[in-house]
């Protein structure tokens, strides 16, 4: 099994699976970046904790969001993406786990696999186990994180049959 509900991820050891990673561009305030569908297309700034949408002037707009198009980060051939799980509260320890992806083709996209082999870090457990993760960009970026609604969370379930 792997599955990803809101911002955690579910998987049994030793299952492999796949993260599509999409950055929202953000301001200052974390106010995600929308754009109208005209030539010239207007920006507007949406408010996700608060539910609002502003538009240019951070004056709030009547306009639906779902007409709308997130304006998304454009990833760029050398980019590099880190994939790191911790134990939990582990955040200031070694990660279990780091994976680094290069960005080969230019997108508003990128792929995380994840192996099987690479999905049996830590302990054998007979329960599941919660570990931390996050998700860097270049190093210097980090695009997943412990935020104000807490650590972001890989919950790691005993694989059928795992005799270890």
């Amino acid at each position: 099994m792997f599955k990803i509900k809101g911002s955690t991820i579910h998987c049994s050891r030793g299952d492999g699976g796949t993260i599509s990673l999409k950055i929202p561009y953000t301001d200052v305030n974390n106010y995600i970046k929308y754009e109208d569908n005209e030539a010239t297309p207007n920006v507007y700034w949406y408010d996700s904790k608060n539910n609002v949408l502003y538009d240019s002037n951070y004056e709030e707009s009547s306009v639906s969001i779902d007409t709308l198009t997130m304006v998304l980060y454009e990833f760029k051939v050398g980019d590099k993406i880190t994939f790191n799980i911790y134990l939990k509260g582990g955040y200031d320890k070694e990660p279990l786990l780091s994976k680094d992806i290069i960005v080969e083709t230019v997108g508003d996209n990128i792929d995380i696999p994840l192996t099987e082999e690479e999905m049996t870090f830590g302990k054998i457990s007979n329960k599941a186990v919660t570990y931390w993760y996050d998700i860097t960009l270049n190093e210097d970026n980090t695009v997943v994180c412990y935020n104000e609604n807490g650590a972001k969370e890989f919950i790691q379930y005993p694989a059928k049959g795992d005799e270890e």
